[in-house]
């Protein structure tokens, strides 16, 4: 998941790597994209997710939106098609008119809407006739930086082997952007116009594939971007890892990441302080105070009937930097541990 070279060789990023790659043999391969968008100035933003697992024969379609009175709209679907000529399901379409440029989104379909996040604890009990309006999004990004990844290589230069059961990004890349667009909720519109982050990865995935991670994409503005993130991996490995966008036409790779997260008492991350040094020394102090926060589930049942959980919280934040203010998404990934009743692998872990 570090794609500095620093550990391991890397294949770099092609122009067509936006588009579908091989279906692989593994019964988890997925090709799986998300963009995110917050409008700063109306507090208001979205994030979207197609993962297509062609050889389980089904797709993955998520739309999350954080509307400026504080209320969520959300949908999720597991449609039984998958389509390696395009990326769509269930309403939701990506579209690379340039590649690793300039892309398009489009949503038609239902949201639940909620009046807080924290509804998606038990998501049979908030999705109800009554919740369900029709919406309609369409998006334009075109990057401020450019992407960051490739795919990490085998000594022989094969595609790596992760490990049996630790699979979760091989191949990946994240890249700055900026965005505008309508959203229309209901028989509500919206003009809106920010920043934000692609996130595209291929190859075998399980979200229960690591104890924890920390995932920090922030956009300040065209000339300061960050995507940061801190894993531990399912080895034991601690990885701190990630880039800064800062206007010198390069991106910088970080280290040396520093993070104590305030949570309330629903574990649900309210802010944290997050430092680091990029390649060249320099040193980055930022707070982040969480607007909205959705908790989502992702379970897998086990051969043996058990279910094996993790819990991703993706909360939009407000970042500070000195006295620049950016927005973005913060994303905590925790393994709850059944040893353990349940807990929460990285708040365990103090990050």
């Amino acid at each position: 998941m570090d794609y500095s070279g620093r550990y391991r060789p890397v294949r770099p990023l092609r122009p067509e790597d936006d588009f579908n790659h091989p279906v692989e043999a593994h019964p988890f391969f997925n090709e799986s994209r998300y963009v995110h968008l917050i409008d700063g100035r109306q507090r208001i933003g979205g994030w979207f997710r197609i993962g297509q697992r062609a050889n389980q024969g089904l797709s993955e379609m998520t739309v999350c939106l954080y509307l400026p009175d504080g209320r969520v709209g959300f949908m999720f679907a597991k449609p039984g098609t998958v389509s390696q000529a395009g990326v769509e399901a269930a309403g939701l379409r990506f579209d690379f008119d340039q590649p690793m440029q300039r892309s398009r989104l489009h949503y038609a379909g239902p949201v639940h809407v909620m009046a807080d996040g924290a509804a998606m604890e038990n998501p049979r009990a908030a999705f109800t006739p009554q919740s369900q309006v029709d919406a309609e999004i369409a998006l334009v990004f075109e990057a401020v930086a450019p992407a960051h990844g490739g795919e990490l290589l085998g000594d022989e230069g094969e595609p790596f082997d992760e490990g049996e059961g630790r699979y979760f990004a091989r191949a990946h890349y994240d890249q700055s952007v900026r965005g505008q667009g309508t959203l229309r909720v209901g028989e509500t519109s919206w003009e809106i116009s920010g920043h934000g982050l692609r996130d595209h990865s291929w190859g075998p995935r399980l979200w229960q594939a690591i104890p924890w991670y920390r995932w920090f994409p922030c956009t300040f503005d065209d000339g300061l971007a960050m995507c940061v993130i801190v894993v531990q991996k399912g080895d034991g490995e601690l990885l701190e890892t990630g880039y800064v966008h800062d206007g010198s036409g390069s991106l910088r790779h970080v280290h040396s990441v520093r993070l104590q997260t305030r949570y309330d008492a629903r574990s649900y991350p309210a802010g944290f302080s997050l430092s680091f040094e990029n390649e060249v020394g320099q040193q980055y102090d930022i707070e982040g105070e969480v607007l909205a926060s959705v908790p989502c589930r992702h379970w897998r049942k086990l051969p043996d009937g058990r279910t094996d959980k993790s819990r991703i919280m993706e909360c939009m934040t407000r970042y500070r930097l000195g006295e620049r203010v950016g927005f973005g998404m913060a994303e905590y990934l925790d393994h709850q541990d059944p040893a353990d009743g349940d807990a929460f692998e990285g708040i365990r872990a103090g990050r």
